[in-house]
């Protein structure tokens, strides 16, 4: 089968990547080796200047809406709050959210393949070859790896793999009564951030949904050497759900025995394009590292991706040359905003930084305030960023001198 783009992984990215290549007439066709709807390693918060930039995303696929957000240090001690009368940020299924994106490019006149599980791709002067599990062969002039951390199309096409820079999470999603959910997160569905809890190099997080309550806890993958000095992650896992029972911040009911894993991309690849292929997604490493947020960066880059893949068929230039352009559109666009987002992750995680930093913040929660409203009106954090410095300069002085 000849298609003019072929789109593996069919997530956020990539089912976004098929979309918009459909409706600008392009043969695409969108696969995957699960078959939808599928689970999602992920807390499925959504900012909202995702809602934004993608209009189309039917208030359907929303669980919820929070006006509040609570974020502590790893001792409890020290913690800030931040509500809104707007909406902070939204809440999905990712079951749910998913299966509605792909149905999007499904829609749109994407060719959708699900349960295809690709295991080589060569690539030829005039050609890109996939071979499936099957033994299938479909042919491309171009391809979007958008199959995940592990993505079998970086690795294939040269472009490498993610290993040692990768995270790791356990999370379980609960269902749960409204009523319950309203008597402890309220109708503004609070959420918590947890940093550093028991000196895990990462966050814990409780997100409320409409019917259901998503917890989870993330760190940055240990070397063998740090491994050997920390507690597994499941024991972290344990512990952390017996605390927020013990603060009443989760209903007592809530247990720990099921629960599922993942891994997450902590630093994009150098170079996200070569020969007749691009990379978006978990696959490019594109994901926040401070929050664990991809859905933003995932859809962004898809739809770079895409415009990059009409060009190119335009033109028919699939060199590495034209497809560039690709990666100057996503960093112009996300690239210094993950960078910003890294030296804030260093400077919180380490040794004891995360009591003093919260603590500080507490002291003006205006430089959290401008930090959602960038998230939800298609900021750029280079436009907040020297007032964020200057506010939390002043406050960093003020404690020094103890005023």
């Amino acid at each position: 089968m000849n298609y003019d783009v072929v789109v593996v992984g069919a997530g956020p990215a990539g089912a976004t990547a098929a979309k918009f290549l459909a409706e600008q007439g392009v043969k695409v066709l969108l696969l995957d080796k699960r078959r939808f709807p599928r689970e999602k390693p992920c807390g499925g918060v959504l900012s909202l200047r995702t809602l934004k930039r993608f209009p189309y995303i039917s208030q359907d696929l929303i669980s919820a809406y929070s006006y509040d957000c609570r974020i502590s240090s790893s001792s409890l001690k020290n913690s800030f709050q931040v509500q809104m009368d707007e909406p902070i940020s939204a809440f999905v299924i990712r079951k749910d959210f998913d299966f509605g994106l792909v149905n999007y490019a499904k829609e749109s006149g994407a060719v959708v393949q699900e349960g295809a599980s690709v295991t080589d791709l060569k690539i030829s002067k005039d050609k890109i070859v996939l071979t499936l599990e099957t033994g299938e062969h479909i042919e491309s002039h171009l391809v979007i790896g958008a199959d995940g951390v592990w993505s079998l199309i970086a690795k294939k096409s040269g472009l490498g793999q993610h290993y040692p820079h990768i995270g790791r999470c356990l999370f379980q999603e609960t269902p749960l009564s409204s009523d319950l959910l309203d008597e402890y997160f309220t109708k503004k569905r609070k959420a918590s951030l947890f940093v550093k809890f028991m000196d895990v190099d990462g966050f814990g997080w409780v997100v409320p949904k409409k019917n259901c309550l998503n917890i989870g806890i993330g760190e940055i993958q240990p070397t063998l050497q740090q491994r050997q000095k920390k507690p597994p992650l499941k024991e972290v896992y344990h512990r952390y759900i017996d605390l927020l029972k013990e603060q009443r911040i989760i209903p007592s009911m809530i247990t720990s025995g099921i629960m599922q894993g993942g891994s997450l991309p902590m630093r994009p690849f150098k170079k996200t394009f070569t020969d007749r292929v691009l990379l978006c997604g978990d696959a490019a490493g594109q994901m926040n590292p401070l929050t664990g947020d991809g859905i933003h960066y995932a859809m962004s880059a898809g739809m770079f991706a895409a415009n990059t893949c009409k060009k190119a068929l335009d033109t028919k230039q699939t060199a590495a040359s034209f497809l560039s352009t690709y990666q100057k559109h996503w960093k112009k666009d996300f690239g210094y905003e993950m960078k910003i987002f890294h030296l804030v992750l260093n400077a919180l995680l380490k040794k004891n930084r995360d009591e003093k930093y919260i603590r500080l913040l507490s002291k003006d929660p205006h430089i959290f305030g401008m930090l959602f409203s960038m998230a939800n009106v298609q900021g750029r954090i280079q436009d907040y960023q020297w007032t964020i410095a200057r506010r939390f300069g002043i406050v960093y002085l003020k404690d020094i001198l103890g005023l």
